[in-house]
């Protein structure tokens, strides 16, 4: 038995299998465990494209919501009416009055 064995061991290694009569069974299985392999490789890369893609997108939008919140905690800040006082202390004075509005008249011929 162990002689057959170590036989059989050999003859794969010399890919005696792949010559016999009813090989092209073997190689419709071989064939096909290849078109396998292959579609299951490049599936595996593009997902890995994919994935870097998203996690690159993802840091993107993480920066992009950091930035809008300092935009927006500033534009807040210069709409107070403190921070305008003190940006405008000599150019324009705060009124203390509402204002009024003017209306002009047309002088008819």
């Amino acid at each position: 038995m162990k002689k057959n064995f170590k036989k059989q061991i050999k003859d794969f290694l010399k890919g005696e299998f792949l010559i016999k009569e009813n090989a092209y069974r073997n190689w419709n299985f071989i064939f096909l465990m290849t078109i396998l392999s292959l579609i299951s490789i490049t599936s595996s890369h593009i997902m890995d494209r994919r994935i870097r893609k998203i996690s690159k997108i993802s840091e993107e939008i993480k920066e992009l919501k950091s930035e809008y919140a300092d935009l927006h905690s500033k534009c807040m800040k210069m709409q107070l009416a403190s921070f305008l006082k003190k940006k405008l202390v000599n150019r324009l004075k705060y009124l203390e009055e509402p204002p009024y509005k003017l209306i002009l008249e047309k002088k008819k011929k």
